[in-house]
C-alpha cells in the first residue's frame, strides 16, 4: 500500500511541518485517510491539510482505503474518485459511520450521490481552492463530531431516564453488559470489558465484555484501582512505563477508566484497539468518564439494596426469633404456675376442706398440724410467684446494672441453705441494653434451675471477658442430668427454660453450653462476641 504520512509529504516536497512555525490560527486535530490517484494533487493537499494540524494519511487506489481503515480509524475519509459507480465498491465494505468527503464535479454529482447511498457524507464541488478544500475538511470534521456529540447526549440521556432494577444480581449485570455495547459502538474499540471489584476479596470481577480476544491488561487495570486515575496508553505515548503495561500484548491503544464510589475505586472499564497507529481521542476519554460515572451510580445503589435488603431480612428472621421466644416464654411460665403455685395452691384448698372436717370432730391436734401445712405451703406459693416476677421484670438490673444485679441474684442462694461464690473480671466491656438483658436473664433462669432440680449445696458463678467474648458461666455440685434427654423431653416444664436460654445467647450471636452428668454437677456456660462497635454504642448511649 502507497500511504503518506504528513512527514514523508515534508521529506518529498522538502517542507518541514511545525506546529509552530505557521502560527496562523487555531491548529485543528483530527486522522484523516485521502484517496487521490494523481500523486500531485495527493501530495499539495496533504501538504496543505498537515499544516493546518492534522494527520494525514494519503492513497492512490480503493484497495490501499480499504486496507488502511482495517488497520486504524479515522475521523474523516476523503474521496477523489474518477467514476461514480466505484464508490460502491469502496463503501460497501467500510462502516456506515465513516464520516466521508467526497470530491467530485457538477456533471457527476446526481451519480455520485445515488451511488454513495446512506451515511455521514459531505460534498465538495470542483474546481475549488486549496482554501476552499480546507475549509471543507473542517467543515466535515465538526460536523461528524457535532453528530457525534448529540449521539452521545442522547445515550446518557436514555441511561439518566432508564429505570435500571437496583438489585445486586442480573438487574445491574444487564445494566453493565448494555453499558459495554454502547461504549463499544460509540468509542469504536475492538475490546470493552467492564470490571467490579469483589466486596469479599478485593479482586476484580468481570461483569460483561465484548471482542473475540482479551488481552491480558490486569497489570493496568491493577494500576487505575492503586492510582484511581484514568489511563491512556498508545503509540505516542512518552511514558515509558506507561507504554511497558502494555508491551507485551496485542493492544495497539488502550483506556481504562475507574469506577469510583465517595472516592473509592470499585472497578474499570477497559477500551482496547488492535489497529496500527490507532488512538483514544480527549472525547473519547471524556465520554468513557461519564458512562464509568453512570456504572458507579447503578453499582453503589445495587449494593446498598442489596444491604438493606439483606438488613431487612434479617430483621425479619430476629422479629420471627423473638416471637418464638415470646410464645415460649409465655408457655415456660403458664407450665411453671400450673404445675407449681397452682398445684400447691389446689393442695392448700384440699386442706381447707380438711380443716372443717377437722373443727366438726373437735380434733384440735390434727388441725394444728394441718394449719401449719397450709401456711407452709402458702408461703412457699408466695415465695415462687415472686422469684417468677422477678424473672419477667428484671429491676435490679435497671438499678444496680449487670454486676451488681447478678450478685444479687446469686446472694439470694442462701435463702435455700445454697452456698455461693462470685468470681468476675474486673475489665468488662460495655454492654447494650439487650445484651445486658439477656444476660441477666439467662443467669436468673440458670440459678433457678440451680434451686428446683440440681439439689446443690455449693455454686459458683464466673463472668469474663477474653479476645472480644463475654461469657457467664455457672456451675454446681448437685445431682446432675442428660442433657440431651431432657432437651428432647416431651415434658414442656422439664426443656423450655433450657431453650429458651440457648434461644436469646443465638439472638446475641453467641451459644449456650450445657455440660452434666448424673452425680457430678452441672455447668452451664453462655458465651457472645462483642465488638468495639457495640462497646463504643453502649458508652454512648449509656
Amino acid at each position: 500500500m502507497t500511504a503518506f504520512s504528513a512527514e514523508e509529504i515534508d521529506r518529498r516536497t522538502g517542507g518541514t511541518v511545525t506546529t509552530t512555525a505557521w502560527g496562523r490560527g487555531k491548529m485543528r486535530s483530527g486522522n484523516i485517510l485521502m484517496l487521490e490517484a494523481n500523486e500531485g494533487l495527493r501530495l499539495n493537499r496533504s501538504r496543505a491539510l498537515s499544516r493546518e494540524g492534522y494527520s494525514v494519511t494519503s492513497v492512490a487506489s480503493i484497495g490501499e482505503t480499504i486496507e488502511a481503515t482495517r488497520q486504524q480509524s479515522y475521523d474523516l475519509l476523503v474521496i477523489s474518485i474518477g467514476e461514480p459507480e466505484q464508490l460502491r465498491t469502496l463503501l460497501t465494505p467500510l462502516p456506515p459511520e465513516m464520516n466521508v468527503l467526497i470530491v467530485t464535479s457538477i456533471d457527476t454529482i446526481g451519480q455520485v450521490t445515488e451511488y454513495a447511498g446512506t451515511g455521514i457524507h459531505s460534498f465538495l464541488l470542483e474546481p475549488f481552492t486549496l482554501s476552499r478544500f480546507k475549509a471543507a475538511v473542517a467543515q466535515a470534521i465538526d460536523g461528524a463530531r457535532l453528530i457525534k456529540g448529540g449521539i452521545r447526549s442522547e445515550v446518557l440521556t436514555s441511561l439518566a431516564r432508564a429505570n435500571w432494577p437496583p438489585s445486586p444480581g442480573t438487574g445491574a449485570d444487564q445494566f453493565f453488559k448494555r453499558i459495554v455495547e454502547i461504549s463499544a459502538a460509540d468509542i469504536e474499540a475492538e475490546h470493552i470489558f467492564l470490571m467490579v471489584k469483589d466486596e469479599a476479596t478485593g479482586a476484580l470481577v468481570t461483569k460483561a465484555r465484548m471482542g473475540d480476544h482479551q488481552p491480558d491488561l490486569h497489570t493496568v487495570c491493577n494500576r487505575v484501582v492503586d492510582t484511581g486515575e484514568p489511563v491512556v496508553i498508545d503509540k505516542t505515548t512518552r511514558d515509558a512505563e506507561l507504554r511497558g503495561l502494555v508491551a507485551e500484548t496485542d493492544a495497539t491503544a488502550v483506556m481504562c477508566v475507574p469506577l469510583l464510589i465517595k472516592g473509592s475505586v470499585v472497578g474499570v472499564i477497559g477500551h482496547v484497539k488492535l489497529t496500527e497507529r490507532a488512538q483514544f481521542t480527549s472525547n473519547d476519554l471524556s465520554f468513557a468518564s461519564l458512562i464509568a460515572w453512570w456504572s458507579s451510580m447503578v453499582l453503589e445503589n445495587a449494593r446498598l439494596f442489596g444491604r438493606v435488603q439483606k438488613q431487612y431480612l434479617h430483621m425479619e428472621r430476629l422479629l420471627e426469633e423473638i416471637r418464638v421466644a415470646q410464645e415460649n416464654e409465655r408457655r415456660r411460665v403458664a407450665v411453671e404456675i400450673h404445675d407449681g403455685v397452682a398445684q400447691w395452691m389446689v393442695g392448700a384448698s384440699y386442706g381447707i376442706k380438711a380443716i372443717g372436717h377437722l373443727i366438726s370432730e373437735q380434733r384440735l391436734a390434727d388441725l394444728e398440724l394441718e394449719l401449719t401445712k397450709i401456711r407452709d405451703t402458702v408461703q412457699t406459693s408466695i415465695k415462687e410467684l415472686r422469684r417468677t416476677i422477678a424473672n419477667l421484670r428484671p429491676l435490679p438490673l435497671e438499678e444496680l446494672g449487670l454486676v451488681a444485679a447478678v450478685r444479687q441474684a446469686t446472694e439470694s442462694l442462701q435463702e435455700d441453705g445454697i452456698r455461693y461464690h462470685s468470681v468476675i473480671d474486673r475489665d468488662l466491656p460495655e454492654l447494650t441494653l439487650a445484651q445486658e438483658s439477656t444476660t441477666y436473664w439467662i443467669v436468673q433462669e440458670m440459678l433457678s434451675n440451680i434451686r428446683k432440680h440440681s439439689g446443690a449445696s455449693e455454686v459458683t458463678v464466673h463472668i469474663r471477658y477474653y479476645d472480644s467474648m463475654f461469657s457467664v458461666e455457672v456451675s454446681d455440685n448437685g445431682q446432675g442430668f442428660n442433657p440431651e434427654q431432657v432437651m428432647h423431653s416431651e415434658s414442656p416444664l422439664v426443656h423450655l427454660g433450657l431453650l429458651g436460654m440457648r434461644e436469646r445467647a443465638e439472638l446475641l450471636g453467641g451459644s449456650l453450653a450445657i455440660k452434666s452428668e448424673q452425680g457430678k454437677g452441672t455447668s452451664v456456660s453462655f458465651t457472645f462476641p462483642v465488638s468495639d462497635s457495640e462497646t463504643a454504642e453502649a458508652m454512648i448511649s449509656g
